[in-house]
């Protein structure tokens, strides 16, 4: 017991649980402000971390002047990037070449696009490449005028690392190899409701896109089926060929000596089935 001069009384205090039902559209508005800016601020450190550790932090200066900024803390480059594509077409179907289940010779490709099917953004993916993955972005309008966004190499760990951060439910994250902004490269803003897709290159010209979050999520899964296939050989009963090993991985080769299986001689060595 604790003892309190005469006519000391203990805090009088009232907490009342207030649900987000309740709160005035000010507060919640202030409150989904502050939460997306702590959350690009902690993704801006990132970033600059990624770039010291690869020694691009020298290089920062020959970087494009949104990104500058960005990395100097003086734009909030979700929003100066929503302002320049204010009206980015959004993307809610999607279909694949070849369709889920069926062999994959080469390559696979997933179409996302709008509901009047005027807007269009291709992901291209090779399979069984050995020098690191490939992943190419095609941003097409009105079925006429088209840009491609080559991203590669990707080694193991750096397409884990974006998927990883794509899933977020918030986030801002960037898809670019060793070279950064000297190749062309993407940046992934995540929120609650959608996602936004930026696309540039370095000879000057940029592509921009919205996904839904379904179909954010039928990205991520495609392109992890694609990069890291489930590893076992084929059935011996089945004519479909099997990729082996993970594509990208230079650790692994095929095993010359064990046996083709029937339909071996239709097949590649990078095929598989998805």
């Amino acid at each position: 017991m604790i003892d309190r001069p005469n006519g000391d009384r203990l805090i009088q205090a009232n907490y009342t649980a207030t649900s987000l039902d309740d709160m005035p559209v000010e507060d919640l508005i202030r409150l989904t402000r502050d939460f997306i800016r702590r959350v690009t601020n902690e993704d801006r450190q990132r970033l600059a971390r990624e770039l010291r550790l690869s020694g691009h932090q020298a290089a920062l200066r020959h970087a494009p002047p949104t990104l500058q900024r960005f990395f100097a803390g003086e734009t909030d480059l979700d929003a100066e990037l929503a302002q320049r594509y204010v009206h980015a077409p959004l993307l809610s179907h999607a279909r694949f070449v070849p369709t889920p289940g069926e062999p994959v010779r080469k390559q696979t490709s997933a179409y996302f696009s709008s509901q009047d099917d005027s807007a269009l953004m291709t992901v291209g993916a090779p399979v069984g490449g050995r020098n690191g993955a490939v992943v190419e972005f095609t941003f097409t309008l009105m079925s006429m005028v088209g840009l491609g966004f080559r991203i590669d190499p990707l080694t193991a760990s750096e397409q884990r690392r974006w998927l990883e951060l794509i899933r977020r439910e918030n986030g801002l994250t960037a898809l670019w190899t060793l070279a950064r902004w000297e190749k062309p490269y993407l940046i992934f803003v995540v929120r609650d409701y959608f996602a936004r897709v930026y696309a540039f290159a370095p000879a000057g010209f940029e592509a921009a896109a919205r996904l839904t979050p379904d179909m954010l999520v039928t990205l991520a899964d495609w392109l992890e089926a694609v990069w890291f296939p489930p590893q076992g050989e084929a059935d011996d009963d089945a004519e479909r060929p099997t990729l082996l090993h993970p594509p990208g991985d230079p650790d692994t080769a095929w095993d010359d000596r064990a046996d083709p299986g029937p339909g071996a001689a239709d097949t590649l060595p990078g095929d598989f089935t998805w």
